[in-house]
């Protein structure tokens, strides 16, 4: 491939203007036929330098990977191929540009944001740039928020928008861009409010679970029996996150009895059975993760 090195203004960017080989035959046989002599460089930018702006190529792409980085206000766009695929003529002026869409480009007519812009100037069919670098450039930043970047080529013909550029390709970056302060963090949702009142699970009468719910709090009283049939009460207690409750299955003695006359006396807490973890899927219905790994599903007990 014939090569020359091709100044770009500034004395840190450069690029490369070069024949393409590879793109197809077609583009091989043009170039044989227009261009037969060893100065075909030479031919190819004269013709550049005779090429009104506004001529037009309706087949300019990116080949390979494009990138940016920015610090403050100057940016620096990269490139390793841009070429012009078309089998005949030559291209308006083209521009890389770099702009800010709130997300990925679809070519749909979005609105976004240019940040920069270099240009390249125009491109004989048949022939790319490559190894484009545009040196350190003005970068404008967007608004604050939440941004996608997407890197553009564009040809002038005229059009009543964007200064008379037209997009050609396109390529969107992956990764969000945020300017200004990080968007404060979603709300937790709401909490849900479980039915007040006795609970439990129709395939295990004899025991059940009493809730009460108030200021985000939710109290329940647990009916079961030890393995050996004698009865034990517990008490659980606590927030209640979104719908997720847990908490101890604590154990008190020496309350009041129903037949003793005189009162003994607050009861004592004699410790704990395990946790106990309640996921609600509405007002009306949850799962119950007990100690021991048992699951059971419970809902208020209609009466």
């Amino acid at each position: 491939m014939d090569e020359l090195e091709f100044a770009s203004a500034g004395p840190a960017a450069s690029r490369y203007i070069g024949k393409i080989g590879g793109y197809g035959a077609q583009y091989a046989t043009h170039v044989v036929r227009l261009f037969a002599t060893v100065l075909i460089p030479i031919i190819a930018f004269a013709l550049l330098a005779l090429a009104p702006t506004s001529a037009k190529a309706s087949n300019v792409q990116f080949v390979g990977s494009v990138g940016y980085t920015y610090a403050g206000n100057l940016a620096v766009l990269t490139a390793n191929e841009v070429a012009n695929l078309d089998s005949a003529g030559f291209s308006g002026t083209l521009h890389l540009e770099l702009w800010a869409f709130p997300a990925a480009y679809t070519g749909a007519g979005e609105i976004g944001y240019k940040l920069s812009e270099y240009s390249l100037g125009q491109l004989v069919a048949g022939f790319h740039y490559s190894n484009i670098s545009s040196g350190s450039i003005a970068f404008a930043p967007p608004p604050n928020g939440t941004w996608i970047f997407t890197m553009f080529v564009t040809e002038y013909t005229g059009v009543a928008v964007n200064g008379g550029y037209t997009v050609r390709d396109w390529v969107n970056f992956s990764a969000p861009v945020v300017f200004g302060p990080p968007p404060p963090p979603p709300p937790p949702p709401p909490a849900l409010t479980p039915q007040i009142g006795l609970w439990w699970n129709p395939n295990e009468s004899g025991s059940g679970y009493a809730f009460d719910y108030k200021h985000g709090v939710l109290v329940v009283t647990v009916y079961s029996y030890l393995p050996n049939g004698t009865p034990q009460w517990y008490l659980a207690s606590g927030s209640l996150s979104g719908s997720t409750f847990t908490s101890t299955l604590d154990k008190y003695v020496a309350g009041q009895c129903i037949a003793c006359a005189a009162y003994p006396g607050r009861p004592s807490n004699t410790g704990n059975d395990g946790a106990v973890t309640i996921i609600f899927s509405s007002p009306t219905s949850a799962t119950m993760y007990l100690p021991g790994g048992r699951v059971t599903q419970i809902q208020p007990q209609a009466f």
